[in-house]
């Protein structure tokens, strides 16, 4: 029978660790925030502090956690400049997320906390739907809200390529502040913790959601 782990906050809000496999409980590295709540699965723990904040605490994680950062370069046809990325009013940023709705540039994209490190610089996804793309990497379609084709067409009036870029979870087996709601997280403080979500109606059984309950009253959710 696979080992699980029960975690408890004592009334000094230090954090306690049992394993099945143990009988005595031990501590969980203290770093000057007394916890209030907790709330936990697999090998992370979500905890509010006495400041009103989140923290996560990720341990014995052998596997890497990666997350992909993408943004789509667009560009329009025009028969002056050809492809360029001088673009419609009406058309998405020349850097965007891939539905168009956000701004993507990517100067503008930075870690998420300190507790992330990018693997590498920002690179071209050379494939699209299994196929490998030139060099280049451009996919080509008659609009941007249209379906995307690797072949260049008569009526190829836009192209976007896809940039990549992996951050990495550095910060194991130690607390990690997660960014407020506001900068500054007095405005709206989080007052209760809970981790779930996967029973939610249309929602991936396998994802996790990490729920909060603020001061004002407001549900948030995280994925």
């Amino acid at each position: 029978m696979p080992t699980s782990q029960l975690f408890g906050v004592n009334n000094s809000g230090h954090v306690f660790s049992l394993s099945t496999d143990q009988s005595s409980w031990r501590e969980i590295a203290y770093i000057g925030i007394e916890f209030k709540r907790l709330a936990s699965h697999e090998s992370v723990i979500w905890a509010l502090g006495g400041d009103h904040q989140v923290y996560v605490y990720v341990y014995g994680s052998s596997v890497p956690i990666r997350v992909c950062e993408e943004s789509y370069e667009n560009q329009r046809w025009n028969p002056m400049e050809s492809f360029t990325s001088n673009l419609l009013p009406t058309d998405r940023a020349h850097f965007s997320s891939a539905d168009g709705l956000t701004d993507r540039t990517l100067a503008f994209i930075h870690l998420p906390t300190l507790a992330w490190t990018w693997e590498g610089p920002w690179h071209l996804h050379d494939t699209f739907q299994g196929q490998a793309l030139d060099k280049e990497a451009w996919t080509y379609s008659v609009d941007f809200p249209r379906s995307y084709s690797a072949d260049k067409r008569w009526n190829s009036c836009v192209r976007r390529r896809k940039w990549v870029r992996y951050r990495r979870y550095v910060a194991l087996d130690t607390w990690s502040a997660v960014p407020p709601i506001h900068q500054d997280h007095t405005k709206e403080p989080f007052i209760d913790i809970s981790v779930g979500g996967g029973e939610v109606p249309g929602e991936d059984a396998d994802k996790l959601m990490v729920w909060g309950v603020t001061a004002l009253n407001r549900v948030r959710c995280t994925f």
